[in-house]
């Protein structure tokens, strides 16, 4: 029977230091949003480059809005008024218009192999509404 105290004290206690651990890194602050997969305007300018071809000349003109692009997040990073979801909102119409100045620049074809709704980014995207591949939902179809 002591044996099972002893076991189950230190389970306990195992759990209490458990769970000092996590709320230590809970408060811990959230990371900075850094545009499109981190990195300063020029790295991301670079990577854009070697993805899309860009001739001199874009690359010129991209330049200046991913750099604006940058500080705006920052401004919104550092803005301790938000909470988390507000500055992700901020951050999203930030790049959405990011990518609207893009677009003038870019030719048909780099602004294909650019990911859809991201500047640059990668990663999950979602598609919502109605598709031709989406199965269909008439009641006569068996499911």
């Amino acid at each position: 029977m002591s044996r099972l105290v002893v076991l189950f004290a230190g389970v306990l206690l195992a759990g209490v230091a458990f769970a000092q651990d996590s709320a230590s890194t809970a408060r811990a602050p959230a990371p900075k949003h850094n545009s499109s997969h981190g990195g300063s305007a020029e790295k991301r300018l670079k990577r854009m480059s070697k993805r899309l071809n860009l001739t001199d000349e874009q690359k010129e003109k991209l330049l200046p809005i991913l750099q604006d692009e940058e500080k705006q997040a920052a401004a919104v990073d550092s803005d301790s008024t938000l909470n988390e979801q507000q500055k992700h909102k901020k951050i999203r119409e930030i790049r959405v218009s990011a990518r609207s100045q893009m677009d003038p620049i870019l030719t048909a074809e780099q602004k294909a192999q650019m990911p859809s709704g991201r500047s640059g980014g990668g990663g999950r995207r979602h598609h919502h509404g109605s598709s031709t591949s989406a199965p269909s939902t008439d009641s006569t179809t068996p499911q």
